[in-house]
């Protein structure tokens, strides 16, 4: 291989690994729409036991619901911070201020370890069904799209304009996760591992923070 053939790979290469940063970046993006349209109302997880006595029947279905309703919540944030721990990729294609890069490696980092942690979680508690997402399809194309502009907004974008689509997504993408890190915990039996989704909660909530802060920061047009 010459060294002009070379160049040629090297330029597609760059060119492939740059959409699929942007694809991951701009992923979380259309996760963070219409968090009270989704669906906690689907099928039961099959690791639910039978129904008990009829005095009893009452009692167990709401719990019933409310584990389906964690189980939801949990899956769409397993969905999102598994994302989220690869946005920090957009940096290598796309470059920001340090601080910008500081903050975004910071979110990555923290939706490598809450990811983790709802698998720990998944793992001890059998019911835990981290696979519900369970959402219905005109708001599963929206998600799409919204991700699809998102992608393209941060691939024609540079400078401050970059900076400030890139903060946006990270905005509504953290705001929606701690949300859902909320209800998950409010709809958990178990006190240990309703504190393990608060403290989901407040992690994203202390980012989301910084993030606005940074967003009032940037330079006006």
């Amino acid at each position: 291989m010459d060294v002009c053939e070379l160049l040629l790979l090297m330029r597609s290469l760059s060119h492939r690994l740059a959409l699929e940063c942007f694809r991951l970046a701009s992923g979380a993006l259309g996760c963070s729409a219409l968090l009270f349209g989704c669906s906690t109302t689907g099928p039961a997880s099959s690791s639910v036991a039978p129904a008990p006595a009829p005095a009893t029947a009452g009692h167990t279905e709401a719990a019933n619901d409310k584990m389906q309703v964690r189980n939801n919540a949990s899956s769409l944030l397993a969905q999102l911070l598994d994302q989220e721990k690869n946005v920090s990729k957009v940096l290598i294609i796309k470059h920001g201020s340090r601080e910008l890069s500081g903050l975004i490696k910071a979110i990555s980092i923290a939706a490598a370890d809450g990811a983790k942690r709802l698998k720990g979680l998944a793992q001890d508690d059998p019911t835990l069904d981290l696979r519900r997402l369970e959402l219905p399809a005109g708001e599963k194309a929206s998600r799409d799209a919204l991700g699809k502009t998102a992608e393209h907004d941060l691939l024609l974008s540079s400078g401050a304009d970059f900076e400030f689509t890139l903060l946006l997504t990270q905005a509504q993408a953290l705001n929606y996760g701690s949300r859902l890190a909320k209800v998950a915990a409010d709809n958990s039996a178990d006190p240990g591992e309703a504190d393990a989704f608060l403290t989901m909660s407040r992690t994203l909530d202390r980012l989301l923070t910084q993030v606005k802060a940074m967003m009032r920061s940037l330079p006006s047009k």
